[in-house]
Parts: structure tokens; sequence; C-alpha cells
């Protein structure tokens, strides 16, 4: 493991984590790695994970997400072996043996520590519903840690509260999966994603800017890679509270031009094609 201030080791204490937390952690392990490499060690996902888990200890709980969103109706999933769309740090925790993975095949986590029990048998049918791992991450006060990551690109969370609270721009999308649970049987069951409706796009930009002067949001310097600490239940309050009394205007938009530009991507997918985007994802789902 590296040393001084690039020591992964370390990232936890400056980053403010204590015992018994619960962290939502993602991170881009692009530039980390490299670092590490450029100064003749070897770099491991396996030791960011392992940091994080010591940090949190046995009476937290860090989960790390391991999302299959592209999946489509009829489509395969196992628990056990299907590889994430979420990158290299996904796909590590699945392979690390602290780590056990939830159920949804659409928003699963790799979790450790504490909550893994309730984590992993919990049988909720919707991505973002109340049984969900994002309704464990606002009961428990998470904190969201994102490292060398735009948070436009990690707020997931944001539409669990889009979920509870309701929103006219998402309605659930039905998906049956035939899915392989860690005890390798093999069903088929019915699944639900709250999905957007054609030509609306999310933007989470002004939360961004809002956290930081609430205090709810801080940026730390790890020596290279870039971190961002933010608080969730923050995010769940400005969030509902943009969608009652402001139409969700601070957090999504809808233009026409990317209403025919979704529509025109499900009138390719029903005939087989899909974008280069989706053809990435599906390759290292399945590689």
């Amino acid at each position: 493991m590296n040393t001084g201030t690039n020591d992964i080791s370390t990232w936890p204490v400056r980053l403010g984590i204590r015992s018994g937390e619960t962290i939502l952690l993602m991170a881009d392990l692009t530039r980390m790695a490299w670092n590490t490499r450029r100064s003749g060690k070897r770099f491991r996902a396996a030791d960011l994970l392992d940091a994080f888990a010591d940090a949190t200890g046995p009476d937290g709980t860090l989960l790390v997400p391991t999302y299959n969103y592209d999946l489509d109706d009829g489509a395969a999933f196992d628990v056990r072996r299907t590889r994430s769309i979420s990158g290299a740090l996904a796909n590590a925790a699945i392979d690390h043996p602290r780590f056990l993975r939830t159920p949804h095949p659409l928003h699963s986590f790799a979790v450790c520590g504490t909550g893994t029990e309730e984590l992993i048998h919990t049988a909720e049918r919707s991505s973002f519903g109340p049984r969900s791992p994002f309704a464990f991450l606002l009961a428990h006060k998470a904190s969201l840690i994102v490292i060398d990551l735009p948070l436009n690109d990690a707020l997931t969370f944001a539409h669990f509260t889009e979920e509870t609270t309701g929103v006219p721009y998402r309605r659930h999308r039905p998906l049956r999966i035939r899915y392989t649970d860690a005890e390798g049987r093999t069903t088929e069951r019915d699944f639900s994603l709250y999905a957007k409706k054609p030509g609306h796009h999310m933007d989470f930009s002004q939360l961004e800017h809002m956290a930081e002067h609430d205090g709810a949001l801080a940026h730390i310097d790890l020596g290279g890679p870039r971190a961002i600490r933010l608080e969730l239940p923050w995010v769940h309050a400005m969030v509902e509270h943009d969608i009652r009394t402001n139409h969700a205007r601070r957090i999504h938009q809808f233009r026409w031009s990317w209403w025919l530009r979704d529509h025109t991507r499900s009138l390719l997918r029903t005939f087989g094609i899909r974008t280069r985007r989706e053809r990435t994802a599906h390759a290292a789902r399945t590689a």
C-alpha cells in the first residue's frame, strides 16, 4: 500500500469517517491507479474497500453500488456472478470476501458491516421502494463519498426521493427477470424500475452548490484524487422540498429534442440496435 499523502489507509480519517457510520462509496479508480503505478507500487481496489470497511467497523455499514440498470425485460441476472456496469470498484466489491450483494437486479449493492443481513434479505420489488437499500441509507443517516466522479453521476439516491414523493415525469416500468439467487436457484421474478419518461433529464449541479453552502457537502483533496462527502438526509429533504414546492425544477429539465432522442433509441432497441454506450455496458456485464 502507498505511504504519505497518497496512503489510501488514511483517506477515511481525512474524510471524517467514524466507526459505526453508514457510508455509500463510489469512485472512479483511474487516477488513483495511475498515481500508485507511477510511484512504482501496485494498486489494488481491495485496499480501498478494506480501508473504508475498517473505518466504518463492525457497527457501521459500507455500501458500494453494483448496478445493472440497463437490464431489459426477459434478461438474466445471477446475484453471485453477474458483473456490474458501475465500474471497477463495483466489480472488485462483488469479488471481495468481506462483501455480500443485495438482491435487486437493477440496483444492487455490495455491502459489509452490521446492516448486511437486513440488506441482503430484502424482498423489495422496486429499485427505490420503501424496503430498498436507498431507504436504509436514509434511515441510517448515511453519507455519500464520491472519489474522482462528478456528483451528477453519483446521486442515484435522489431517485428514491422522487419515488417516495411522487413525480409526474417518472413511472414504474415492470420487468420480468430470469433470476438466479445466492443459493443458485433460478426462477422468473418480477421487478420494477421507477424510470424517467422520454424527454426528461436529471441535473443535480444546483444541489452541489446549495449543499456546500448549507454545510452538507465538503470537497476533500486526497493528494491527487478529489473527493466529495455529502450528507444524504440533506439530499432527501432538499429534493423533496423542490418536488413539492418548485415542480422539481432544480433537479430536472425537459426538452422536445431529448424526447425525440429517447423515442428514437427506444425504437432502435425494438430492432435489437443499441447505442455505443449501451453496447459497452452490456459487454461489461457479460465479461
